[in-house]
């Protein structure tokens, strides 16, 4: 069931220039008709995002679905790992959203899934939870813009009449269209009072917004050298690159203490944690990971006082992939034109020709997935 909530403590007016402006606003509630579930695959370094994603296939998860890769800390100081600690491993985690008729099914497979993944030897392991639930495109409601007109004038004459004057003609419309579920409606429009000397030339403006999924492309991994006091930037540089690790940037340094038992008492013992940042593709992430282990193992041998640590930071969208998907003006423009039409009919007027464009650009957001933001701001003449 949808319900259409029109308060009128929102309505919003001011009087300036003759004229009177109010904005109305119209929320929509729907029901919820979609599970998100999370879904993580364990796995050793030496996989691939390929290889984790032919393994989950049968559940409809594609490469695109991929929302973060993680994994824990291998070791917090410069002393020798214990021999019980497990080899690095990532976690893949990944998006599924089905509709509520599918959600026995769907709980059903992945069950069947992290039974059967665990047990064919293919070092990769599975978990999953319902994480939320959120509404469909197919669940969206129209805007009541005829309605949202209604109310404007309504409380526009009441503004108006407590002034000695009545709401006129409109000479303005300003309203939004977006792709975002589910959406939130509101229109302000400027009504004349009395002359109209001196007054901008009558418009409609309408800003235009799409939001998009990009699949990140990059993966950050953290790099943390432990040392002794007396080392300096060039000397963990130096180790670095001597590792086979270079293009890592310098992130932070701090200093730790730590406890180690002498004669049956804790004595404390300082350290340097020195943290680096290394950017990789995520199609080499494999094997930029094998290049950082190989790296750990030679600082660990050759009895430098230094020791590697690393983890995975998370994914994002490099900036020359944000650069070639640049934002379609044609289809923001054509958004505009097709809301502006429908706000104008609502008002018994017409939008007209384009009076000017504006462009603010693209933003990248993380929310959950990775999103690219267009909005496009076009003023039409109000006929």
């Amino acid at each position: 069931m949808v319900l259409l909530l029109i308060p009128a403590a929102p309505l919003l007016a001011q009087l300036a220039n003759n004229t009177v402006t109010v904005t109305a606003s119209q929320s929509s509630t729907v029901q919820p008709d979609e599970a998100v579930f999370s879904v993580t695959v364990s796995s050793g370094v030496d996989k691939s995002l390929d290889d984790v994603v032919a393994a989950v296939t049968g559940l409809g998860i594609t490469a695109t679905n991929l929302v973060q890769i993680s994994n824990p800390l291998t070791a917090s100081s410069s002393l020798p790992l214990p021999s019980n600690v497990p080899a690095p491993s990532l976690g893949w985690t990944f998006q599924l959203v089905v509709p509520f008729s599918k959600l026995k099914d769907t709980t059903s497979a992945l069950a069947s899934l992290q039974k059967s993944i665990s047990q064919n030897n293919s070092g990769l392991s599975l978990t999953y939870s319902l994480s939320s639930t959120r509404i469909s495109g197919q669940q969206t409601p129209n805007c009541n813009l005829a309605d949202l007109v209604t109310k404007a004038r309504a409380q526009a004459q009441d503004i108006a009449g407590a002034a000695g004057f009545k709401a006129g003609a409109i000479v303005g419309l300003t309203s939004a269209t977006s792709n975002a579920v589910p959406p939130i409606c509101s229109l302000t429009a400027r009504f004349a009072m009395g002359m109209m000397f001196g007054q901008p030339e009558p418009n409609i403006t309408i800003t235009a917004t799409r939001t998009n999924n990009v699949q990140p492309d990059q993966v950050l991994i953290g790099l943390r050298v432990t040392s002794g006091t007396t080392a300096g930037l060039d000397d963990i540089a130096g180790a670095l690159s001597g590792a086979g690790i270079t293009g890592a940037n310098f992130a932070g340094v701090y200093t730790s203490t730590i406890y180690t038992t002498s004669g049956g008492l804790p004595t404390p013992q300082n350290e340097l944690f020195w943290s680096f940042t290394l950017t990789t593709p995520l199609s080499k992430l494999s094997a930029t990971l094998t290049q950082v282990i190989s790296a750990q193992q030679t600082m660990s041998a050759n009895n430098s006082g230094l020791a590697l640590t690393f983890f995975v930071e998370g994914i994002q969208v490099s900036p020359q992939l944000q650069q070639s998907q640049p934002c379609s003006q044609a289809a923001l423009l054509s958004d505009a034109q097709s809301w502006a039409k429908q706000v104008a009919n609502a008002a018994g007027v017409s939008a007209g020709p384009i009076l000017s464009i504006a462009t603010p650009g693209a933003v990248y957001a993380r929310s959950t997935v990775f999103n690219l933001t267009c909005s496009l701001t076009v003023q039409f003449q109000l006929m």
